[in-house]
This record gives structure tokens, C-alpha cells and sequence, in this order.
């Protein structure tokens, strides 16, 4: 009994570490209006827009004074060209509406957003940060051929991983065969 206690606190600190300030629950009552910033050194901060019946909404801002790269290393090539102090923020319907939660990957390179499919895509995203252009990850295709259209799904962010920049996020529909809400939890990254 005493090893399943210690096992169980020693998950639950982990979880924590991976989540902390790298990950934010976006969606009904855990939604804080307002500005999100990047752990300690990053340029970038998240407006986060709680509009009660129209979902969680988001844009990313660079933050930082110049609009400049902060700490993030960008290599030798050294190329910071897509942002700049008259365009410093970013917003497109696919990732930025009815989210339920983002998580920031420990090398400040990157932003994953889950998002709904009341008013959103209900899949997960990765912004590339200094490229400025985003991923849809998950589902797949194959995924969502598998769900079937007629149902919505939801994508939520529950832990990141500094150490690997990779997230555990669940994957919630309902199932015609089951008449049930299944949730899948799946790790998603690099």
C-alpha cells in the first residue's frame, strides 16, 4: 500500500512539472480573460478571450520589447523575419477558435493549441513560433474517418513534456456503436 501511495504522489508531482506554466486549461469555468505569457525568457504571450457562449478564443502576441526573439536560440542562420513591431499578432479561425486549452514547449519554439468542434475543428495544433505557421497533428485522417462527421469531438490538453516537447491530450466523441462519450488519451510531439 505505502509503494502505491508513494508511486501515486510521484505521478502527480510529475504531472504537475509538465503542466505548471507551460499549459493552460482555456474552456468553461478555468478560462482567465486576458494575457497568457510565455515562461520566463519567451517572447510571446497568449490573449486569451473567455466569450461565454462563443468558446474560448485566442491570438498570440510578441510580447517582448522590439518584437524580438528573446531567448529562443534560432540557430546560425539566425532568421527572425516574420514578426516585427507593426505585425505583432496572429490569429486564424482554425487553431484560435473554441479552444480548450494550450501548452508552450520548453524551447519557446512552439505553441500547442486543442481546440472544440462546437465552433472550432476540434483537433490539436503546433505553431511554429519563429516560422509563424501551424500543424493540425490529431486527429489524422484516419482518425477522423474513424469517428465519423456526425459527431463533435474535443481535444484537450492534460500534461506537457519539457524534456521531449511532447503532450498527452485526450480525445473525447461520441460513439454511435456505444451510444457513450469516449475519450482516448494519446501522447502527441516531435
Amino acid at each position: 500500500m505505502r509503494a502505491l501511495v508513494i508511486l501515486g504522489a510521484v505521478i502527480a508531482n510529475t504531472c504537475a512539472a509538465w503542466g505548471g506554466e507551460y499549459l493552460v486549461e482555456a474552456s468553461g469555468e478555468a478560462c482567465v480573460h486576458g494575457l497568457h505569457a510565455q515562461p520566463p525568457g519567451g517572447p510571446f504571450s497568449v490573449f486569451l478571450f473567455c466569450d461565454d457562449g462563443g468558446g474560448s478564443n485566442i491570438g498570440v502576441i510578441a510580447t517582448d520589447p522590439g518584437a524580438g526573439p528573446g531567448k529562443i536560440d534560432l540557430g546560425k542562420l539566425k532568421v527572425w523575419d516574420r514578426w516585427d513591431v507593426n505585425a505583432r499578432f496572429w490569429q486564424d479561425p482554425e487553431w484560435a477558435t473554441d479552444v480548450t486549452s494550450f501548452a508552450w514547449t520548453s524551447d519557446l519554439k512552439s505553441l500547442y493549441v486543442a481546440t472544440g468542434e462546437v465552433y472550432g475543428t476540434g483537433a490539436l495544433y503546433r505553431l511554429n513560433l519563429v516560422e509563424k505557421s501551424s500543424e493540425k497533428l490529431f486527429p489524422t485522417a484516419e482518425k477522423r474517418k474513424s469517428i465519423g462527421d456526425r459527431y463533435s469531438t474535443s481535444v484537450e490538453i492534460k500534461a506537457v513534456d519539457p524534456q521531449t516537447n511532447t503532450v498527452t491530450v485526450e480525445l473525447s466523441y461520441f460513439s454511435e456503436a456505444s451510444s457513450a462519450t469516449v475519450v482516448e488519451t494519446i501522447v502527441v510531439g516531435r
